[in-house]
């Protein structure tokens, strides 16, 4: 059955909201495996993606897509990367330093994903900062960025990944597309694919033994 993007980025969206509900003051400080970033940055940076959405919708564009959710990743992360993060942390220090941003990611991601059900069926074409994409490519790659950065957040506070299966199964097939296999026939679950295809976690020697050539193209991307 084919998990339809929008429903998949749902649910991953409600369940960080909820995780990030019970947080604790501390615990928005706590540095991340995405450094320079602390949790409360992680989180805006991922927070970025619902304005996007609600943004991209506004301005519809027109002709074919230049991109889709596997070619969206196709690009130079050592260029991109460090903008990417002064810019979470500039728009983290914007906000108060009392803010609720769990709040805000809850109502944030609620009225981004209620814009993108209703576009939904039209899947218009979006201006990203990497070109044209339809809207249902583009919340694939917003399936990625919200349920591996709610496994960063878990992992800084201590804990286990938990993504949802339907957010992991969307991500998972992004990162396929980037690989060009699909590792599950080989014994490899989902969310270590997850975690060794981000940079996660490195591969193992018994891992690499057994993806072979495959092991070369990783990280997919980080």
């Amino acid at each position: 059955m084919t998990i339809e993007p929008v429903a998949a980025l749902a649910a991953e969206a409600e369940r960080t909201g909820a995780f990030l509900e019970d947080l604790g003051s501390n615990d928005w400080h706590l540095p991340t495996r995405c450094p320079p970033m602390n949790v409360r940055e992680l989180v805006v940076h991922a927070l970025r993606g619902a304005y996007r959405v609600l943004a991209f919708l506004e301005a519809p564009a027109d002709g074919q897509p230049e991109k889709d959710a596997v070619t969206y990743y196709r690009y130079d992360a050592r260029a991109v990367g460090p903008e990417v993060v002064e810019r979470a942390r500039a728009e983290s220090s914007k906000r108060a330093a009392d803010a609720d941003i769990a709040a805000e990611w809850r109502d944030a991601w609620t009225d981004a994903i209620h814009a993108a059900r209703a576009a939904s069926e039209d899947d218009p074409l979006l201006v990203s900062p990497f070109g044209t994409i339809r809207l249902r490519e583009y919340l694939r790659t917003r399936c990625v960025e919200v349920s591996v950065h709610a496994m960063d957040i878990r992992h800084a506070c201590g804990l286990e990944p938990n993504p949802t299966p339907e957010g992991l199964e969307v991500a998972c097939d992004v990162l396929r597309g980037l690989l060009g296999a699909d590792l599950r026939p080989l014994g490899v679950d989902d969310v270590r694919f997850a975690l060794t295809g981000t940079g996660r976690a490195p591969l193992t020697n018994a891992e690499r033994e057994k993806l072979g050539p495959l092991s070369d193209s990783f990280p997919l991307l980080q």
